[in-house]
């Protein structure tokens, strides 16, 4: 009854004002449901045959009632075609330009998708109980890790209490990711403040990575800025995505330039998602993030030709008898401004993508494994200046202290060195198993042949009296870890053990490491996750320690080169709470 009265006013309308009413309040209802859900879509960029197309799309409810009235002949095709129209710019201006949700990051996009912008945080929180034998006490380390401290760069040997404890926030991070222009074109920016269990001094916030990348071309990308080198699976992988709170020793030790994961330069590469074998060259400074060859120094005298370091009389050997015993900084361009790092690396996935990330927590299907090998070259890295002995000096601390902290001290005090490093790894995954491991060898080249003189170089007697015992060697070194879900995608248990001989021509200097980690993964990924890890490290003192300046060097006495104490033995304990937000 009601259907019938409505119709018979309908009826009466004249017929053209009908058409307009029933127009008009379908565009009423579009812009009425716009609060419950948008009338009109914009549209969305839609790749298709390698071309991106921008497609509009339309309420289905609005166009289902135009539709209607066009079919009954209640409005024209031209009514239908105006007012469809002008629903979908009336929705269009109502709309933000931008879309904005949250997915593993915050997510900023325009709707056109020209620009995206992803930002995610990472923060690792941690506890760690630490024994060690009274070695470190009496000895501590002065090979491996030692200290440089103070504005001359003195080294001092590493020691510390038989046992501590204490909390550590070991890493921050705030990353912003995404593409310009179109998803072809990416960038990526990382702010980092890190703070290592026996760091001296809080850390610092750090610019970490900056860089962009090209994927226009599948089988050439381009990569320019600040990253980390693309060189061993080790390297490459995030602490975001590992099986155990910490990097074993020997990994950091043998990264592309021996000083530090990361670096400036470029990188060709081709697509990882595309082809079974990729590939990766780069160019780079060769001197660590956010540092170039140009701030190299090397100590002379203000005499040319007279190299310097000394507090009183004259380094040896001489090129002439050099008067002066004071002190310049020289940044040496003349040697260091050409010299490069090149990196090369080829791996082939023979079955799947098993990626970088340790652990097969996606818990694969079906088995995936890679093999992969790299190769480094990092010329004319400066360990100590040209001065006569190897105690204090004002020059090149940034490379000094780079080579300290990565593990690398027995190779300070050499002079200008020359890096060619190989690597090869291989990774396999299967249903929650994974089983991964890596090689490394570094031949160390010495510009300045012969052994180093320790004593000597005196004012108008430029004659070495001692020399080092015996000539720094290359080193070498490996590990291999694996892991296994007890649950798939929460919880995993992973060993490892690494090996790693700091100098082939020295006896008694080993490092031997071994972690077992028990690892729950609250939400089935590696963003929130807790781990629970047992280490053990023994560190051996033989061999020679040129960079060592206890006792003080001096021209009536020569350094402790061969000093040789107990082993170093550390046990200890990690509790670390993840979260990558």
């Amino acid at each position: 009854m009601v259907r019938c009265g409505i119709q018979d006013k309908v009826d009466k309308i004249p017929t053209g004002l009908a058409r307009y009413v029933i127009a008009l309040a379908a565009l009423v209802g579009a812009v009425i449901t716009v609060d419950v859900a948008e009338a009109v879509d914009s549209g969305k960029l839609i790749e298709k045959d390698g071309q991106h197309v921008f497609v509009e799309s339309q309420d289905p409810a609005v166009k289902l009632l135009l539709e209607r009235s066009l079919n009954k002949g209640l409005i024209t095709q031209d009514e239908y075609d105006r007012v469809l129209k002008e629903s979908e710019t009336h929705a269009y201006l109502n709309k933000p330009s931008f879309n904005a949700w949250y997915d593993r990051g915050f997510n900023i996009s325009t709707n056109d998708n020209a620009f995206l912008l992803k930002i995610r945080g990472l923060v690792q929180m941690r506890s760690t109980q630490r024994f060690r034998n009274n070695a470190w006490r009496t000895d501590g380390d002065g090979a491996n890790f030692p200290e440089l401290l103070g504005v001359f760069g003195d080294y001092r040997a590493n020691r510390a209490q038989s046992d501590s404890t204490g909390f550590n926030l070991r890493r921050v991070r705030l990353a912003f990711m995404g593409h310009l222009f179109s998803p072809d074109f990416q960038y990526m920016v990382q702010l980092r403040a890190e703070t290592a269990e026996n760091a001296q001094s809080p850390g610092s916030a750090q610019l970490a990575d900056y860089y962009v990348t090209s994927r226009h071309l599948p089988w050439a990308n381009l990569q320019v800025g600040q990253y980390k080198v693309y060189f061993n699976r080790a390297q490459i992988n995030s602490t975001a995505s590992m099986q155990f709170p910490e990097r074993a020793l020997v990994m950091d030790a043998f990264t592309a330039s021996g000083l530090d994961r990361r670096d400036m330069g470029i990188t060709f590469l081709n697509d990882e998602e595309l082809y079974p074998v990729n590939y990766y060259f780069g160019v780079f400074n060769g001197a660590g993030p956010s540092f170039n060859r140009i701030g190299a120094f090397t100590s002379e005298e203000p005499t040319n030709n007279c190299p310097g370091g000394a507090v009183s009389g004259n380094p040896y050997p001489s090129p002439q008898n050099c008067p002066s015993s004071q002190r310049d900084l020289n940044a040496n361009l003349r040697t260091n401004i050409n010299q490069l790092m090149y990196t090369a690396r080829l791996m082939w996935n023979v079955m799947g993508r098993p990626g970088y990330g340790e652990g097969d927590i996606a818990y694969s299907e079906m088995p995936q494994m890679a093999i992969g090998g790299g190769y480094s070259y990092n010329p004319a890295i400066n360990a100590n200046s040209n001065q006569g002995y190897v105690g204090i000096d004002l020059a090149n601390l940034t490379f000094r202290r780079q080579l300290a902290a990565f593990g690398n001290a027995r190779q300070l005090g050499w002079g200008v060195l020359d890096f060619s490093t190989w690597n090869l790894d291989y990774v396999f995954k299967y249903r929650g198993f994974s089983l991964q491991a890596e090689y490394y060898f570094k031949n160390v080249t010495r510009h300045d042949k012969g052994l180093p003189c320790m004593v000597g170089g005196t004012t108008g007697s430029p004659t070495c009296t001692a020399r080092a015992p015996g000539l720094l060697g290359n080193a070498t070194g490996w590990y291999v870890q694996s892991g296994y879900y007890l649950i798939p995608r929460k919880v995993e248990a992973a060993a490892r053990f690494a090996y790693w001989d700091p100098d082939t021509h020295s006896g008694g200097d080993l490092v031997k490491e071994v972690d077992v980690s028990l690892n729950w993964f609250l939400n089935d990924t590696y963003d929130h996750s807790i781990m629970l890890e047992y280490y053990n490290v023994q560190m051996g003192t033989g061999g020679y320690l040129l960079g060592r300046s206890n006792p003080l060097p001096s021209v009536s006495g020569a350094v402790a080169l061969d000093s040789r104490g107990p082993l170093l033995i550390e046990n200890g304990i990690r509790l670390q709470y993840q979260i990558f937000f």
